[in-house]
């Protein structure tokens, strides 16, 4: 308890002085802010300025500047010296005021012309050289002192949750050793409720902070494109565009989570079983009636969480996935909720619930969707999977009441709905054909990933980061661009001969053709292929005796449709 005590205090002193920054700058601001409204009053009166001069300071990765001032002015007979030249006294490098006020004032100076300063009338020796508000200085400061106070009031009260969190884990580990599925509280009935508000909560910080940063850049590239007669400037547009479609996505979830509230997923047995079934049903609070019926996933999922510090980063690796597609809900008679029955078989080989380490773990994922007027329905849950004295190797899901409701396997309708076709060649043989742009949702968000990519790469060029960093990040660029060149215009064909398979995959016209003799192929298999979001796609490999592996088709949306061109093909 003291150790966790020592760690908590060492964490809040990590905390303070990003808060205490904050608020200092925050304080700043809010000076400069009441500054300018009292100055609006003030007296505009004729002044003399007998120093002007620019201080320059040279950092490791910038240059700021300041301008500063010496004058004197007369009051009711009374002459006073002055030295401030705007309402924020210090450095800076935001914007040209520094630089254009000592040009103004240097030629003042040296014409002895006098300059226009605003005094005081309540106190005639305070007084002022420019009293216009520096806008852009103030929302740098109120976006730093925004973060960095959100950050340390953040990493305070991460704080305390953590500690709290952990010694209710060890309280619940003690009270079941032998149930690690009980070792969360979310877990311990069997009720698990969806992550509703944590979808929504998620997207809105992610929109607000983003648009904090990236919302100066509408009034930084105008001025580069219009005064500075930049073109490429409009790249930095970029920003603000994914800040507009963040808000859109926060907006919608907002809206979502509004609508439907959290389900519930009533499941039994707990835990779900390696080498077994999860079963169970979803409750949710509002009657559905969706025009396709309930879709159902269930994914096996790797978080990793890489670097370290503010480089921090998570993925998710989908492992294992499967889909189920109801038609309707087995009883309709409640109009106030829906009940969507829960059962899936989970491979005996699939890696259960575990946090391998606080960077890695694997955690199983149910979802559930529905098409409804206006948003639609979305729900996940975060469910318990382990490896007990119930896994079989050999399981098999038995027959159950629920196999009415699914939607029958339609071979047709599943190369349909993927884009595939299927049909005669002109030489008379069955062919398989995975036209270009199949999949136009994965294809466009790569795209947008590809400019917002390109659009970072022109930045850290254009603000001098030097050959190796811009080298590395269009390299990686380049490697974007030819997963985007792939998705939009590549072409797959599998031609079904008597003594061999024909592949050919080309883009825009150009591309190669492999002959590949039946005698000589040993296994014809669907296997994992890309990923996107959490939809796992599959590939088609085939192995022959000489070890060569050829890929005969890429990105089949379901396993099933996968296994059943393999069949095909064998």
């Amino acid at each position: 308890m003291a150790k966790k005590k020592r760690s908590l205090g060492c964490l809040i002193l990590f905390a303070l002085p990003f808060a205490g920054g904050g608020l200092f700058v925050a304080f700043l601001a809010a000076r400069s802010l009441t500054g300018w409204v009292e100055a609006r009053d003030w007296v505009e009166t004729p002044a003399r300025i007998t120093h002007a001069g620019l201080e320059v300071h040279h950092g490791d990765d910038s240059t700021t500047y300041e301008v500063v001032a010496r004058y004197e002015y007369e009051w009711n007979g009374v002459r006073y010296a002055g030295d401030r030249v705007g309402h924020y006294s210090g450095a800076d490098n935001v914007g040209s005021f520094h630089q254009d006020a000592h040009l103004e004032l240097a030629r003042h100076l040296g014409s002895g012309e006098p300059f226009i300063c605003f005094v005081n009338p309540d106190d005639p020796s305070d007084a002022i050289l420019y009293r216009k508000m520096r806008w852009g200085l103030f929302a740098f400061m109120t976006l730093f002192a925004t973060l960095f106070t959100g950050a340390g009031v953040g990493i305070v009260g991460m704080a305390v949750w953590s500690s709290r969190n952990v010694a209710q884990q060890e309280k619940l580990e003690g009270a079941h050793p032998e149930e690690p599925w009980r070792w969360n509280e979310n877990w311990q009935d069997g009720r698990i409720r969806s992550l509703g508000k944590a979808q929504f909560v998620m997207p809105a910080v992610m929109a607000v902070f983003w648009n904090l940063i990236s919302t100066p850049l509408l009034f930084v590239v105008p001025k580069e494109v219009l005064e500075k007669d930049n073109p490429l400037a409009l790249i930095g547009l970029i920003f603000p565009a994914i800040g507009l479609l963040l808000a859109v996505w926060a907006i919608r979830a907002f809206i979502r989570w509004k609508r439907f509230g959290d389900s519930v997923f009533e499941m039994t047995p707990l835990p779900g079983v390696v080498g077994g079934k999860l079963a169970g049903r979803i409750v949710t609070l509002v009657d559905l009636k969706p025009s396709d019926g309930f879709h159902l996933t269930l994914n096996c999922i790797n978080r990793v969480t890489t670097g370290s510090g503010k480089n921090r980063s998570t993925s998710e690796r989908v492992l294992w996935q499967q889909e189920r597609h109801l038609l309707r809900e087995p009883l309709d008679w409640d109009p106030t909720k829906s009940e969507i029955p829960v059962l899936f078989a989970i491979p005996y080989d699939a890696d259960p619930t575990e946090k391998r380490s606080a960077d890695d773990e694997v955690v199983w994922r149910l979802q559930l969707s529905a098409e409804v007027p206006g948003v639609d329905y979305a729900a996940q849950f975060d469910v318990p999977v382990f490896r007990t004295a119930d896994s079989k190797q050999e399981f098999e899901l038995e027959e159950t009441p629920y196999e009415d409701l699914e939607a029958p396997w339609d071979p047709a309708r599943a190369l349909a709905d993927d884009r595939i076709f299927k049909e005669l060649s002109p030489e008379g043989y069955q062919r398989y054909v995975f036209p270009a742009a199949r999949h136009k949702g994965a294809a466009l968000a790569l795209t947008f990933f590809f400019l917002l990519w390109s659009g970072f790469t022109w930045l850290i060029a254009h603000l001098g980061a030097g050959i190796f960093f811009t080298g590395v990040f269009g390299f990686f660029a380049v490697l974007i661009f030819l997963g985007v060149a792939t998705l939009w215009f590549e072409r797959r064909t599998i031609a079904i001969r008597s003594e061999e398979l024909v592949l050919r995959g080309s883009m825009l016209g150009l591309g190669r053709t492999q002959v590949v003799p039946r005698t000589l192929i040993t296994s014809i298999k669907p296997v994992r292929g890309m990923q996107s979001g959490n939809k796992l796609y599959y590939q088609i490999k085939i192995e022959t005796q000489d070890g060569k592996k050829y890929v005969a088709a890429n990105r089949i949306a379901s396993l099933s449709l996968a296994r059943q061109i393999a069949e095909s093909l064998g």
